[in-house]
């Protein structure tokens, strides 16, 4: 049986848009007696409020006839896409729909809503209906199971592991029910060494249920969330029969009577049309590879998808700022960044010359606006204020006001310019509270705030190596870190070394023994180490605390395990942690 599978990036609410790019795509494939999308592929990932819009059932319906129309002579095609509930006026479930001959019908419903890490539904499960449906498709003598949206690389997920007796097993009550192939569409958001996790589990089924396997991935950046593609088939052993291409739409054409493997991926068997014929597509060579491409994509998507096409960012002449205009040129192109200079009587001249460099090197444009008289006038303005207000140790007050100057700069230029200002803030940063509201923390994305400091640095070292130049200058990597909002200031002033500082919230982040209550001991204290039990009690402190600035900050582009916010880690705003 052929079966292709359409790796496509969807716009959420965009049904019209989406409609055309799928039939498109259809088209390419009329080798094959199945197409596949991915979830939700037709209305877009986590469509949340358009669910409720007056109009939006009316216009999937339409899309849907529409394509059932232009299909009627084939090939078949399963489509993600949000269906009527069956047992609430107005709400939906996540389905497949199944377009044959001009007919369409709902085949399978994931209709249990995703849960986040803390376990409770995330904002946009909550239209979804519960439970689980798993269809069956009867095409071409083959019976195929269709299962909606079931993430393979999550460890707790339970729907793919064969489960204690009595409890239920909706995927073993489908293949029970007798099938030769399980179809698999889903939308898995990026997380590192995600991809490899999901192969290993989707080819240990394919193996135990003795049937193939095609698995079809969303692609693209949806907000702060990044689908990989990656889309995989397996055979009835286990043994990877087809893999699209990793962070880009692709149409791939899976074969299950041709099982004669290339003997290195990239195979060259296409048919007539040109359409690859069980490919395997090179998967990412590592973390920072897989980072580096999520990053891009997911820049690209967030800018383009919100109707721009141009970014400023402030280029401090850091780690940080450099990284993030390496990710805006390639994901935008050199032409459509600006990076703008903003020195200040504190701004060393190395800062500005590497600032220079950096930007030669990517080829993007440079501005350059000093601030020392801005600051100067608002020192002055502020004074009849400031002097009602008697100072306290660690004031900082002057210091956030440059980073407020600063804020205020790009946004301006960014309304000129229509464009949008790129956030330069890292996790390390995020997580102590070490930004200022209005101030650094101004963007209406943060590409890098979902990596440490640590993690800024090996991805900057691994681009330079993969690049194979000093695309980053090294002067940049050598210098100590620092804001240089103050003559000598060293973020080392504010915060612990990262070095320390960095596996520490990890470890607090991922809820390992570091969480622990306030005057006990940790597992560094256990060891006799009293000095890195008091670091980590300050740490987390430091991190509670700063939870009311999180929630101000720009959407971050999720590459962790463990992100901020919503369905990641979050802390109460307004709590005291404080036990007995």
């Amino acid at each position: 049986m052929k079966i292709a599978m359409i790796q496509c990036d969807s716009v959420p609410g965009d049904i019209a848009g989406n409609a055309a790019l799928i039939l498109e795509e259809a088209r390419k494939a009329r080798g094959a007696a199945l197409c596949v999308t991915p979830e939700l592929a037709l209305s877009g990932p986590e469509p949340g409020e358009y669910l409720h819009a007056r109009d939006f059932a009316r216009g999937l319906r339409k899309a849907l006839d529409g394509l059932a129309s232009a299909l009627a002579d084939g090939p078949a095609l399963l489509v993600g896409a949000p269906a009527p509930s069956l047992s609430r006026p107005g709400g939906y479930a996540n389905a497949a729909v199944l377009l044959h001959a001009g007919r369409l019908q709902v085949v399978s419903r994931k209709v249990r809503p995703n849960l986040r890490r803390h376990g409770q539904p995330g904002a946009d499960a909550l239209p979804w209906d519960d439970g689980v449906s798993c269809g069956i498709v009867s095409l071409e003598g083959w019976r195929l199971g269709v299962v909606v949206c079931e993430d393979a690389a999550m460890r707790a997920e339970a729907f793919w592991r064969q489960p204690p007796p009595g409890a239920p097993d909706p995927l073993g009550d489908l293949t029970r029910r007798g099938v030769d192939a399980i179809i698999h569409m889903t939308a898995a958001p990026y997380r590192p060494r995600a991809q490899e996790e999901a192969e290993r589990v989707l080819s240990h089924v394919a193996a135990r249920e003795h049937v193939h396997l095609v698995s079809v991935n969303l692609v693209g950046g949806d907000g702060p969330t990044v689908y990989s593609g990656q889309s995989v088939a397996f055979d009835p052993a286990g043994r990877l029969l087809a893999r699209a291409r990793a962070f880009a739409p692709d149409l791939v054409l899976v074969d299950t009577a041709d099982e004669a493997r290339p003997d290195a991926e990239g195979g060259d068997g296409r048919t007539a049309d040109g359409l690859p014929v069980n490919p395997v597509a090179p998967g990412c060579t590592g973390v920072e590879e897989s980072r580096w491409r999520a990053l891009t994509l997911g820049t690209r998507d967030y800018v383009r998808k919100s109707g721009a096409s141009r970014v400023l960012l402030g280029l401090s002449g850091g780690m940080d700022s450099a990284l993030v205009a390496c990710v805006a040129a390639e994901a935008l192109g050199p032409e459509n960044v600006t990076g703008v200079l903003m020195p200040s009587p504190h701004t060393s001249r190395a800062s500005v010359e590497d600032a220079e460099e950096l930007a030669r090197n990517l080829g993007i444009a440079t501005l350059t606006v000093p601030i020392a008289e801005l600051m100067e006038t608002f020192t002055t303005a502020l004074a009849p204020g400031l002097e009602r207000f008697p100072a306290w140790p660690g004031d900082v007050t002057a210091e956030n006001l440059q980073a407020r100057i600063r804020g205020t700069i790009l946004a301006s230029l960014a309304n000129r310019a229509r464009a949008l200002v790129l956030n330069t803030g890292n996790k390390s940063e995020v997580a102590m509270g070490y930004c200022t509201l209005y101030g650094d923390a101004v963007g209406a994305l943060a590409v890098i705030g979902d990596l440490t400091k640590t993690e800024v640095y090996a991805l900057g070292r691994w681009l330079n190596a993969w690049r194979g130049r000093e695309l980053i200058p090294e002067a940049i990597f050598v210098k100590a870190p620092s804001a240089e909002l103050r003559p000598g200031q060293k973020d080392t002033d504010s915060l612990p070394p990262y070095e320390e500082l960095d596996p520490l919230l990890e470890r607090l982040l991922g809820g390992s023994g570091t969480e622990t209550k306030e005057g006990e001991a940790t597992e560094a204290a256990e060891a006799g180490d009293a000095g890195e039990a008091g670091l980590a009690d300050e740490v987390r402190r430091r991190l509670f605390a700063s939870e009311f600035k999180r929630r101000q900050l720009p959407p971050a582009l999720r590459v962790s395990s463990v992100p901020f916010g919503q369905d990641g880690w979050q802390a109460p705003v307004t709590g005291r942690y404080r036990m007995p």
